[in-house]
């Protein structure tokens, strides 16, 4: 449910500035997934130990606690596929500066070089 939640918000906003196409809706639902996952790892940190025991055959060990790792890993795939979606700053900045860039040309042909 909260990868949906999180397409229709995505599709909402990229529709308004125009720069998702037909291919890049597999990275949009990988990003939407991993946020999912990434949202129910955190929750589950929330109230949890940062810090576990570990029980070894030399006796019992303190260790970080695993799903900072998996909240991690879905953190890092969420970055990938914003990166592939451009979703990032940069990603919305180049899309940005080729607009301005389109819009001078279609000034500039249309009333030429005034």
């Amino acid at each position: 449910d909260i990868a949906k939640e999180e397409w229709k918000r995505l599709i909402k906003e990229l529709k308004d500035i125009e720069i998702i196409g037909n291919l890049d809706l597999n990275n949009l639902a990988g990003y939407c997934n991993a946020y999912e996952n990434y949202r129910k790892a955190t929750e589950e940190l929330r109230d949890a130990p940062f810090c576990v025991t570990k029980i070894t055959r030399n006796g019992e060990v303190l260790v970080k606690n695993p799903l900072i790792d998996v909240q991690k890993t879905y953190a890092e795939e969420m970055r990938k596929f914003a990166a592939l979606c451009g979703l990032t700053i940069d990603s919305r900045l180049k899309v940005a500066a080729t607009k301005t860039s389109k819009q001078e040309q279609d000034i500039t042909e249309q009333f030429g070089g005034i």
